[in-house]
């Protein structure tokens, strides 16, 4: 018994110690469910600190545009991000807590709320503190230089003296200008882009700006380059002067050189932010062709003609050894001396006489060469006896496309596809052809001519081209002289009512301001160009009175409102385009008198309905089309009543349609239920060889291609192609690129699985296969027979392939 007494008194102080622990631990629970609402408080004061210090972060960037987070700070910031969606889940969850705390809502959820209140605000206090270890910006990163790309001239001594030259003078930090200047066509540009290339390891960075820009905006077309080249992140438009602040600051302690190719008019440079004073490791060579603007330069280099020695390397190259045999060689020497060492005025002259063997020849155009003339200035008169000669060269039916590309503004890299189409409209090319497809390959056809006789200049970004300035006075004053004193109109600013008058062709490209008369005299005009003009907003009633002959009309990136009454006056208008004028909504009912519309581009506009007066250009040829994303979710109404997006039987009534695109994004819900009637108008157009389309499912695009080859048959087939199916977050996404030219057909298939049977019809005719992401093991998918002609077989990003056959 003494025992048994004695073991519960032993238990007693065990189980009273228990028993506090007990309770502290019991009420330290209490305590989370107790102070809830003073605990949430003390989150939200430290999700403030944690915002305003994610804030004064954010700002510091802001505020050094030439400096960059580091990958600790942007990593930090995802954090913080991450953290504030958390607290957004647990303030809801809190919020709706507080509505139910009548006696009702369960004492282990709120527990269990009131410890992840406390656990995040530890979290929160952590991650406030962490932001205190790391730094956060660094200088950002710049692209030392930019690759021209130039012609070789390391065997032509002549040119690369001058860019060793150069080069030297660089090197000595007195020089902090140079100009370089000479007459066109003797390799200014040339030297400009060796030198570009060349001085990498003397310069953290090389800017290179190619002018003339519109009178207006040199000076922020020159920091425009600079910031871009410079990554510099500027939010919002700023002024030229804050800028060249931004600029200045930026290049303050970098070795920078600007080079400024083709100036034309004297530049303050200080305006840019560059201030060759202050900036002691910066330089500026610019090239030009008035040595005038050369006088306050540090040093001046003039680029004379090549060497004899040169120039004859060079004539050789194109012209062949043909210039060894005797006869050849004597008149070759005085060519050569005509030419005066210009390169560019040596390569169009051996153009003119490659591959011509007959010496008679060879003499009459030498002669042609001597013959004087006074219809240009002297200084011009040998590049335009030159350019003459290749002119002469050319068939009679291409020599107005040439001429044509003239309206363009100086330097302008055109779209070689938009030019063919204005030359389509203008009937200069394709006069009886009523297919798209054989005028674009003959545009194609031209412009590469035009490029191997040295008269354009191709561009490095693909699919376009320039004409250089000097050249273009040159075609000017032979389309005046050889197209029965046709008036060109290419303005630089405001123009009188009066120069309208019988002009043929006007261009009025990126002006910064002018005015449109209200009923211009001009019954001969073919083609007018109004696009890049952002202050055009309106058009007079009377505008287009007397334009009946006005072939191709663009209104490209303008503000126009609406197009007047007097558009149904341009009767033989074939060329249309309203792409990027944003403020347009409607098209006026008098737009079903363009009967000979064959090319129009709606794209970009503010139009969320086509008009059902479309459905009467039976004629068009081409019709590019896209909606606003901000209006996916809206009903269209015109004038109050509800119109759909593509109405009934318009695309179906489009009879001679050959190329479409409609751009849908696939967000847009007002698309999806209309896809399937209107890919089914879409199959019925026999004459339909181009198309860019969206699926929203396979089994719609199914559907098509059935229809599409049920009621195709005999008549053409698709020959290029962009259709999209499903969109980039669905499993079964899909995107076929099918296009060529001539004998050579691509097909690039992207991601999901194909539709063997019904795309094989489509396909048999690819040269040139590529799969990227693609879900099947092998090409099984094709048979034999499909891959008959494919002769290029690209493979990428095909995780699930295992074998080319099984």
């Amino acid at each position: 018994m003494l025992e048994q007494t004695g073991a519960i008194g032993n238990i007693v102080p065990v189980a009273a110690q228990y028993g506090h622990g007990m309770v502290s631990y019991l009420k330290s629970k209490c305590d989370y469910v107790r102070n809830l609402s003073k605990n949430f408080d003390k989150l939200k004061t430290e999700e403030k600190r944690l915002c305003d210090i994610e804030k004064d972060v954010i700002n510091e960037k802001e505020r050094n545009p030439t400096m960059e987070m580091t990958s600790q700070c942007s990593g930090w910031l995802t954090e913080v991000q991450k953290m504030k969606d958390k607290i957004q889940d647990l303030r809801n969850r809190y919020d709706n807590t507080s509505r139910r705390l009548c006696g009702f809502y369960p004492f282990r959820s709120l527990l269990k709320l009131g410890k992840d209140i406390v656990t995040m605000t530890g979290e929160i206090i952590l991650l406030r503190e962490e932001e205190k270890k790391f730094t956060k910006m660094e200088p950002r990163p710049s692209v030392s230089v930019i690759k021209k790309h130039p012609m070789k001239i390391n065997d032509m001594p002549s040119l690369d003296e001058h860019v060793e030259r150069l080069i030297m003078c660089l090197k000595n930090d007195k020089l902090k200008t140079i100009g370089v200047f000479g007459l066109p066509g003797m390799g200014k540009t040339t030297v400009m882009e060796h030198l570009n290339d060349r001085v990498g390891e003397l310069f953290e960075i090389v800017f290179y700006v190619t002018l003339p820009v519109p009178e207006m905006e040199i000076v922020e077309g020159i920091q425009k380059k600079i910031v871009e080249q410079l990554n510099l992140q500027v939010q919002g438009h700023l002024s030229s002067s804050i800028m060249a602040d931004i600029i200045s600051i930026a290049l303050a302690n970098k070795k920078h050189l600007l080079l400024l190719d083709q100036v034309s008019s004297k530049i303050n440079l200080k305006k840019v932010g560059i201030h060759v004073d202050k900036h002691i490791h910066g330089r500026v060579v610019f090239a030009c062709r008035d040595r005038s603007f050369c006088e306050f330069t540090d040093e001046e280099i003039e680029i004379k003609g090549l060497s004899e020695v040169d120039a004859k390397k060079l004539f050789r190259e194109i012209v062949g050894d043909i210039i060894d045999q005797r006869k050849c060689k004597i008149i070759g020497k005085k060519l050569l001396d005509f030419c005066s060492g210009v390169p560019h005025f040596i390569k169009l002259i051996a153009v003119r006489f490659r591959n011509v063997e007959d010496h008679g020849t060879w003499k009459s155009l030498l002669n042609r060469m001597r013959t004087p003339s006074k219809k240009i200035l002297e200084e011009m008169e040998e590049f335009y006896k030159a350019v003459e000669l290749i002119y002469d060269s050319l068939s009679k039916d291409r020599q107005p496309c040439l001429l044509h590309s003239a309206i363009f503004p100086p330097d302008s890299e055109l779209y070689q596809e938009y030019l063919i189409e204005c030359w389509i409209g203008e009937r200069l090319i394709a006069k009886n052809a009523k297919k798209l497809r054989p005028a674009r390959d003959e545009g194609h056809e031209i412009v590469t001519e035009f490029e191997s006789k040295y008269l354009v200049e191709r561009c490095r970004k693909a699919g376009h081209f320039k004409m250089p300035q000097f050249l273009q006075q040159i075609y000017l004053k032979l389309a005046y002289n050889r197209e029965n004193n046709s008036k060109f109109l290419v303005a630089k600013g405001e123009i009188e009512e009066q120069q309208w008058e019988d002009v043929k062709r006007v261009s009025l490209i990126r002006q910064m301001s002018f005015t449109l008369p209200d009923t211009p005299a001009c019954s001969e005009i073919s083609t007018l160009f109004l696009q890049k003009n952002p202050s055009l907003t309106n058009i007079p009633d009377l505008f287009f009175k007397y334009m009946r002959e006005l072939c191709v009309l663009d209104l490209y990136d303008t503000r126009i409102t609406s197009l007047p009454p007097s558009i149904s006056s341009l009767i033989n208008l074939r060329v249309l385009y309203l792409n990027n004028c944003v403020q347009l909504v409607e098209l006026p009912s008098q737009f079903g008198k363009l009967k000979s519309l064959e090319i129009l581009d709606l794209r970009g506009t503010g139009i969320l309905s086509l008009p059902t007066v479309l459905a009467q250009m039976t004629g068009l040829k081409c019709l590019r089309v896209s909606f606003k994303e901000q209006n996916f979710g809206y009903a269209n109404h015109i004038n109050g009543q509800r119109t759909e997006m593509i109405p009934s039987r318009v695309i179906e009534n489009l009879s001679s349609l050959q190329e479409l695109s409609i751009d849908v994004d696939f967000k847009n819900q007002i698309w999806n239920q209309i896809v399937d009637r209107v890919a089914t108008e879409v199959a019925t157009l026999k004459e339909l060889t181009s198309l860019c389309f969206y699926f929203p499912t396979l089994v719609c695009f199914q559907t098509f291609i059935q229809n599409c080859m049920l009621r195709r048959r005999g008549g053409n087939c698709l020959k290029s192609f962009r259709i999209q199916v499903g969109n980039h977050k669905t499993e079964n996404f899909l995107q076929f690129d099918f296009f060529g030219y001539k004998d050579e057909r691509h097909l690039r298939i992207s991601g999901g699985e194909v539709i063997s049977v019904e795309l094989s019809k489509l396909f048999n005719l690819v040269t040139t296969l590529e799969l990227f992401g693609h879900d099947s093991e092998n090409l099984s998918i094709f048979s034999a027979e499909e891959l008959n002609l494919v002769e290029v077989c690209t493979i990428k990003e095909c995780n699930e392939m295992k074998s080319m056959v099984p």
